[in-house]
């Protein structure tokens, strides 16, 4: 795996970015070698690079390398369940992404500005307008201040106002 590990560092160098293909390999092959905390780490990166997984089983595996690390009695930290949240709420899955969000919790973690735009933005692709203003004012409420992605993702998904928020036509 060192060897792999040393084409991707020479590839970025080079200021190439690493496909899916790769970072597939080494998730996979790190996996093999039991090494849970340098795989999750790829997967955080792709993330940090906005490279998508391909397959729905991607996040599931996040989830069970997540579940793997806490088993090895390795204490996963905020960026670990960012990286999940903000999968789960890619592909919509607002359920899951709200289940690490508590995962969080119960861990001792507070969600940071990362986790609340990645869930209002999953929110707001579900023209889930009542729950990601709910999420903006909690977020406010802890004292965590909206940034240009917070807004950005909330006028991106309002498209009819009042169908954004969840309110009926006067009409």
């Amino acid at each position: 795996m060192k060897e792999a590990d040393d084409l991707v560092v020479e590839i970025l160098w080079k200021g190439i970015l690493p496909d899916l293909i790769m970072f597939n390999a080494l998730i996979d092959g790190h996996c093999a070698n039991g090494n849970v905390e340098l795989a999750f780490d790829i997967l955080k990166e792709m993330n940090k690079m906005n490279v998508q997984p391909d397959e729905e089983g991607r996040i599931e595996e996040a989830c069970n390398l997540l579940d793997e690390m806490k088993g090895r009695g390795i204490k996963p930290d905020h960026s670990s369940y960012n990286t999940l949240i903000s999968g789960y709420s890619r592909r919509g899955d607002m359920d899951d992404a709200f289940r690490v969000r508590d995962d969080m919790f119960s861990a001792g973690f507070n969600p940071t500005l990362l986790t609340y735009n990645a869930l209002i933005q999953g929110l707001c692709k579900k023209q889930e307008g009542v729950l990601a203003e709910e999420l903006l004012k909690e977020m406010v409420s802890k004292g965590i201040t909206p940034d240009d992605s917070t807004y950005l993702a909330l006028i991106e998904g309002i498209g009819d106002v009042d169908s954004f928020l969840g309110r009926k036509d006067p009409s």
